[in-house]
């Protein structure tokens, strides 16, 4: 039975590159299967060589559950066991949509079949990038109707005192980051600043400080970006590179970009390459910052920021997210610096997310900021004005 699902509006146009695809999204990644989608997988009919591919990858996980029972492992080249020269599915391409697993089928979206249904698409997948990177306008919200075939998701293990309000915050969220009167890295220390303001309104169970939030009638002000300077910009670009050096040296996803980049700011005038770099970037991807603000957006969607099913203070989150960003920026300006087009920057962005969107990112970025000694408000200004 089809049902109503909130969704971004450029949802409607999403469609699977197939094999046009440059770089696969389930490359060097496992892949989680329900039990339900493990034992569908195993009594799929299908020919001997497929059945031999399937057999061969699936493996059942060290601690399963039921909605991670099983994984498909990739290969010792990072290649899916089912991926085909052509870059399709060797499982579609043989039997079809209905017989892939849920996470096959659906990726890249994202379905919340929780008390507000939700549906959006992961930033992993670069169909998703290069929609984004077209879009012109702020993103909205849109109702569709659609049946997923799906069960509704357990119930959430950590709770958060959102006065029933929960979806109608995270959209109040977005839309300060949609303030395009500010440049972009003052919106980022914007919302900061709202989360701070709706988390004080909820704790002290506030409920006319909250409705006057949602409603308009407080208005957060814009705090002030550092003046710019070589001092800032080299604090920012220290923090920044502590940051991806750890980053790169455990993923694979970035590797190729991240080293890239880390070589062109060890030069030794890391101020003047920074500006060099940063204007080509903006001459390769002038809408640099409407495409940024609608990869965060659609990030945070994505997650349900800041009230992801986790003990974690939604500051962390607010942290984790400034960590997407300057890493995305970071990567984009020190890679593209001498080897850019638009295609690349593409890849970069997806390359990140695949990073940030198929591992434990959002839990470790926060930590990680704080070992390195960024995660007071100074250090915050600095790292999203680079």
């Amino acid at each position: 039975m089809e049902v109503p699902y909130l969704v971004p509006d450029y949802y409607p146009a999403f469609s699977c590159k197939m094999g046009a695809c440059r770089r696969p999204c389930c490359e060097g990644w496992p892949i989680s299967v329900s039990m339900k989608d493990y034992f569908h997988l195993m009594g799929v009919e299908c020919s001997p060589e497929l059945r031999r591919r399937l057999d061969g990858g699936l493996h059942l996980s060290l601690h399963p559950t039921p909605d991670a029972y099983a994984q498909i492992l990739p290969g010792y080249d990072g290649v899916c066991p089912l991926h085909m020269e052509d870059g399709r599915c060797a499982l579609h391409a043989e039997c079809g949509s209905d017989a892939l697993a849920a996470v096959c089928r659906l990726y890249p979206r994202g379905v919340r079949n929780g008390e507000d249904r939700e549906c959006s698409c992961a930033n992993s997948c670069e169909a998703v990038i290069e929609l984004l990177l077209h879009h012109t306008e702020p993103l909205s919200f849109i109702t569709i109707t659609n049946d997923y075939g799906l069960p509704d998701m357990p119930p959430r293990k950590h709770h958060f005192n959102t006065e029933g309000r929960e979806q109608a915050i995270r959209l109040w969220l977005i839309g300060q980051l949609q303030r395009r009167e500010y440049p972009l890295p003052q919106r980022m220390l914007l919302l900061g600043q709202a989360l701070h303001a709706m988390e004080e309104a909820l704790a002290s169970r506030n409920d006319a400080q909250v409705n006057a939030l949602l409603s308009g009638a407080i208005v957060i002000p814009a705090p002030k970006l550092p003046v710019p300077s070589h001092e800032n910009l080299t604090q920012g670009l220290d923090a920044v590179e502590k940051m991806l050096d750890t980053l790169d040296r455990s993923s694979n996803s970035i590797r190729e970009y991240g080293e890239e980049a880390l070589r062109y700011f060890s030069g030794s005038t890391p101020y003047a390459l920074y500006e060099a770099a940063s204007a080509r970037f903006a001459a390769i991807v002038p809408q640099w910052e409407a495409w940024f603000e609608h990869l965060l957006v659609n990030h945070m969607y994505f997650v349900q920021f800041p009230f992801q099913d986790r003990p974690v203070p939604l500051r962390d989150e607010y942290l984790s997210l400034v960590a997407v960003y300057a890493l995305l920026r970071c990567l984009l300006v020190g890679y593209l610096a001498q080897k850019g087009d638009v295609t690349r920057a593409v890849d970069v962005a997806a390359a990140a997310f695949r990073l940030v969107d198929h591992t434990s990112f959002d839990l470790y970025a926060a930590p990680l900021l704080r070992e390195l000694g960024c995660d007071d408000w100074a250090h915050i200004r600095l790292l999203v004005s680079l």
